[in-house]
């Protein structure tokens, strides 16, 4: 049986999976921010490690700036820093989770914007990106990915993870109208994990894809 602590844990990931609209989602996460490292560290989430993994296989340590794009708390920020990067810009949906990144004094800046929405970056700002739990049920919209592109360089590495309902069919469509488009091509990915093994079992892969 669960203990109460995991069950705190679910309640927290399955109220930010059920937002249905940017309010809800940085409300769910803002409430969730000061415990939240803690939670997922415990039971094992694995997203930063995965879409840092494959990021150091194809995005140069030397490339400046990397956006983490959903940063949270900046956990992908010190698995980065770490690995030789630095001059990362970090983006969220919620100010709780960006004051506890900011804390870290890993990110040259931090702002406060939505994934689906025009990000306020020129075109071609970008040598890498990365995201981290990002993509999935009730968070940023597949259209994120446009903006993305576009505010990252040509020849620029895009990785980030997909989960549940998104990986499950509605990702491949939107990969392909990239790739038909000229946007990006297809670089690698991971095999399937489980990114948050709380009971529920949250399939996901990590992809990166090259911006032409």
């Amino acid at each position: 049986m669960p203990d109460q602590k995991s069950g705190k844990e679910t309640a927290k990931l399955h109220k930010a999976y059920q937002a249905t609209n940017t309010d809800e989602l940085a409300e769910a996460y803002d409430d969730w921010a000061d415990e939240y490292e803690d939670h997922m560290k415990s039971i094992g989430y694995t997203h930063p490690a995965m879409v840092t993994s494959l990021a150091a296989q194809h995005i140069p340590a030397d490339a400046t700036p990397i956006l983490d794009a959903g940063c949270g708390t900046g956990i992908m920020s010190e698995i980065m820093q770490a690995l030789g990067h630095g001059h990362i810009v970090g983006l969220d949906a919620s100010p709780g989770m960006l004051k506890i990144a900011g804390e870290k004094a890993h990110y040259e800046a931090l702002h406060h914007m939505y994934l689906g929405e025009k990000l306020d970056f020129e075109t071609d700002t970008f040598e890498g990106v990365v995201s981290s739990g990002v993509f999935t049920q009730g968070h940023a919209p597949l259209d994120g990915l446009d903006e993305l592109i576009r505010v990252t360089k040509p020849g620029g590495r895009i990785a980030f993870s997909v989960a549940r309902t998104y990986l499950e069919g509605l990702f491949d469509p939107k990969r392909k109208a990239l790739e038909d488009a000229g946007l990006w091509r297809y670089v690698d990915e991971t095999g399937i994990y489980n990114s948050a093994p709380l009971g529920d079992h949250l399939p996901s892969r990590v992809y990166c894809f090259e911006v032409v």
